[in-house]
């Protein structure tokens, strides 16, 4: 069962913030959300790089993020919720299989 989807961008496994984002229900900007979320350490171009995604339900071009399997793990595990435990479970399981 996909609960978010991965894509292989570069040859390794990825995330976008936006569906994390998403599925974890938050309810705070994107913007501001992500901000925070990397001042936990998180490292642009080896943790995460900035990507555009079109909206057509919004007909504009978004800021994203590709996030690597690892961060958006631990990005799950700091936000407590039920929704970040799922995502947590989730991540662990896939990271535990081989591509």
């Amino acid at each position: 069962m996909e609960l978010i989807k991965v894509q292989e961008k570069n040859g390794q496994k990825v995330v976008s913030a936006r569906e994390l984002y998403n599925f974890l229900e938050i309810t705070e900007r994107f913007s501001n959300w992500f901000e925070r979320q990397i001042q936990y350490g998180f490292v642009e171009n080896l943790d995460f790089v900035g990507c555009e995604v079109f909206n057509t339900l919004a007909n504009q071009t978004l800021k994203d993020y590709a996030l690597t399997m690892d961060t958006a793990k631990e990005i799950s595990m700091i936000q407590r919720s039920e929704k970040g435990k799922q995502a947590r479970q989730y991540f662990i399981i896939l990271l535990g299989r081989s591509w």
